[in-house]
């Protein structure tokens, strides 16, 4: 299996190491070229062909490779999955799947029309953690869910982007739309679509688009909280997952200290740290997920396109509720 990567930044970065390490455990999936527009980013490509523009990698490694492996500015990966998946390729596109639910239309159909595999990667979804938390909820061990949290806090406003992509709202659909899209994913992977959406966001200086929120996700007899901020002083990433049962709860916090546990009604810990492979990329594994769907022949059922369309319709959801300062929208 071999891929071609578009966009080599941050996000592309983390790709390259993916594939690396993948090629490290002698899997059968090779990185053979990476795109960018950018002559630095071009330099490094883990032995990987470099390329300047989209249409004339296209043309050149013609043959040569499965699928495309989207890691563009959010703006883009709508034009660039489409394009991708017209010229004949399979397309494994970052989070979030698009800026609006009109876009994530147009890939799904593109997708049916062409035949080709769409999977947007949402890697938590491919983390041992979470993955466990989702068994749990649905083996109903502690009783019902009663609540819960989901917090990726997101840290500082993030500088790294090209040309300051980030700070646009109407590029990165602000701190909601990138870092609120792992929340959102979870929430929906783990215990459904919530019936309606009470959001109040704030902008911050130096940024257009949502810089800080705090949302509940009203189901039909619980709620559960999410929050996501881009405007604290440092660049430290806690994430923490919490959701609660008639007789415990299971809690995870993905931070610099992680920890992860349930605690029954009682009050007894029990520590879930057996129940993971420590320092396992998640990225590795939806790309060697995505990697076992083509070669199979298989709908990427762990990760389907449909379920990260509907979070940006959530998404466009808290985004009406905060700019009426909280007033629910049902979905």
């Amino acid at each position: 299996m071999r891929a071609v990567l578009v966009g080599n930044g941050f996000i592309g970065k983390a790709h390259r190491g993916a594939y690396e390490r993948l090629a490290k455990e002698g899997k059968d999936i090779q990185l053979v070229a990476v795109c960018d527009i950018r002559e630095e980013k071009r330099a490094e490509t883990n032995g990987a062909k470099a390329y300047a523009d989209f249409d004339e990698m296209l043309a050149a490694e013609k043959g040569n490779f499965d699928y495309v492996d989207i890691c563009l500015p959010t703006y883009l990966h709508a034009e660039y999955t489409v394009k991708a998946m017209k010229a004949g390729y399979h397309v494994l596109c970052e989070k979030p799947m698009a800026l609006t639910s009109e876009e994530t239309k147009l890939m799904l159909d593109t997708s049916k029309e062409t035949g080709k595999k769409l999977m947007i990667a949402q890697c938590c979804r491919f983390m041992d953690e979470l993955e466990y938390m989702k068994k749990f909820v649905e083996e109903g061990s502690f009783g019902k869910v009663i609540g819960g949290e989901f917090a990726a806090c997101g840290g500082k406003f993030p500088s790294w982007g090209f040309e300051n992509w980030f700070m646009d709202g109407k590029k990165s659909g602000g701190v909601m739309l990138d870092v609120q899209a792992h929340n959102i994913d979870l929430m929906n992977w783990m215990l459904g679509m919530p019936k309606a959406i009470s959001t109040v966001a704030f902008e911050r200086e130096g940024a257009t688009g949502y810089a800080n929120v705090s949302a509940n996700h009203i189901y039909e007899d619980f709620v559960i909280y999410s929050y996501c901020d881009w405007s604290q002083k440092s660049i430290h990433n806690g994430r923490v997952r919490r959701i609660n049962f008639e007789n415990g709860y299971i809690y995870y916090n993905h931070s610099f200290t992680p920890y992860f546990a349930t605690v029954d009604k009682d009050g007894n810990v029990t520590d879930l740290k057996d129940k993971v492979t420590p320092g396992y990329s998640d990225m590795a594994k939806e790309i060697e997920y995505f990697n076992d769907c083509i070669k199979n022949d298989t709908y990427p059922e762990k990760c389907p396109p449909e379920e990260s369309a509907k979070v940006i319709t959530i998404m466009r959801a808290q985004e009406k509720s905060a700019d009426n300062m909280g007033a629910p929208v049902v979905l």
